[in-house]
């Protein structure tokens, strides 16, 4: 059997704006999806997966299930459509410490684990492009969530030591040293599981792209801050927010690239506040739970500064904390949050790491 490994990724900064054509500072984390290949002999594609389980599927028909199956039926399914790829029967076994739903993109690096598998495996010769672009085509057709680029670019691009400034515009992207010194990124999931494919996130996506109908443009790009002043009086509230949100998550992206070439974490916390508040008021993604976390962390001595991360109405927080301190600032936010909800909050020191590739690590 031969093995493959994705990563999740970390949006440092840039929360929604992917689909909305804008900037992104993801990060290819030290949590990855494995998928282990090899022949079968009866023609069926057998998917064992260690925290899900068993199904089988006929790799020449197929057609969506409405459950985590879609993720690696997808695969198949883009590359049957778009490179004419006959299958022979296969055997995966799929492991994962990529926590679920937890804004770490568990669902993307399961896409990307898969599409790396099969073009090593059977030799399919796709590029990194290729890779990244099908996969996430599959989430969107085939899955039913019309996600941006940025999870699965990270995913197969990842590179250890740095984050990835991304223009998903013109998809050109530079490598921005992560050097964390005496701060580490730091993960607390709160427990609130989000569902993307049930509307939350889409729903966002619509109102995003009215509010450029109502503005009257055709992208962020074309709108100023001054502009959306400006033009207040003539939009809906909705409207004015959610692209308050964009253009200013915009700026946040390139100051915070700045930040990290100067390795000032300090700054990038301030950053990383604001860029919650915008999400919880501008965009309205956050929750009660998230906003606990986040205002908890805020009081702590050794975190510079914390943001929800990923599609929100749950999931998980960013903080960056002095590394000496990280003991003592994950009891602090468990205790606080379990008497305050009664759930337990998972705290993850996340690490950088290279993007997909061949290799065994679970």
């Amino acid at each position: 059997m031969e093995y493959y490994v994705a990563p999740g990724r970390l949006n440092i900064i840039g929360e929604h704006t992917d689909y909305n054509g804008g900037f992104v500072l993801p990060v290819a984390i030290d949590r990855y999806v494995q998928v282990g290949i090899e022949k079968s002999e009866d023609g069926l594609v057998h998917v064992e997966s260690e925290n899900f389980g068993k199904f089988d599927f006929n790799p020449e028909d197929f057609s969506p299930t409405d459950s985590w199956k879609d993720y690696i039926i997808g695969i198949f399914h883009v590359l049957k459509a778009e490179k004419v790829i006959k299958f022979p029967g296969l055997k995966l076994e799929i492991k994962s410490n990529v926590p679920e739903g937890a804004g770490l993109s568990s669902s993307a690096a399961l896409e990307v684990a898969v599409i790396t598998a099969l073009n090593g495996f059977l030799n399919l010769g796709l590029t990194d492009k290729d890779r990244y672009l099908l996969a996430q085509k599959a989430e969107n057709e085939f899955v039913g969530v019309k996600c941006g680029i940025m999870d699965q670019f990270a995913s197969v691009m990842g590179k250890k030591d740095h984050a990835i400034f991304l223009d998903t515009v013109s998809m050109e992207y530079e490598y921005v040293p992560l050097k964390t010194q005496e701060y580490t990124l730091v993960v607390i999931d709160s427990g609130v599981k989000h569902s993307l494919s049930d509307g939350g996130y889409n729903k966002r996506r619509e109102e995003a792209q009215k509010a450029l109908e109502e503005f009257g443009v055709s992208s962020y790009r074309e709108l100023s801050l001054s502009q959306l002043f400006i033009k207040r009086s003539q939009v809906s509230e909705i409207s004015y927010k959610r692209a308050m949100h964009v253009i200013t998550e915009n700026e946040r992206v390139k100051e915070a690239v700045d930040i990290l070439k100067h390795s000032n974490f300090e700054n990038l916390g301030r950053v990383l506040n604001q860029s919650h508040e915008s999400l919880a008021i501008e965009y309205e993604v956050s929750c009660d739970e998230i906003n606990f976390i986040v205002d908890t962390l805020k009081e702590i001595d050794g975190v510079t500064g914390c943001r929800m991360i990923g599609g929100g109405f749950g999931g998980s927080v960013l903080a960056i904390c002095e590394k000496a301190k990280v003991g003592e600032i994950s009891k602090e936010v468990k205790e606080k949050y379990s008497a305050a909800y009664g759930k337990e909050a998972k705290v993850y020191i996340v690490n950088s790491s290279d993007g997909a590739r061949k290799d065994k690590v679970l």
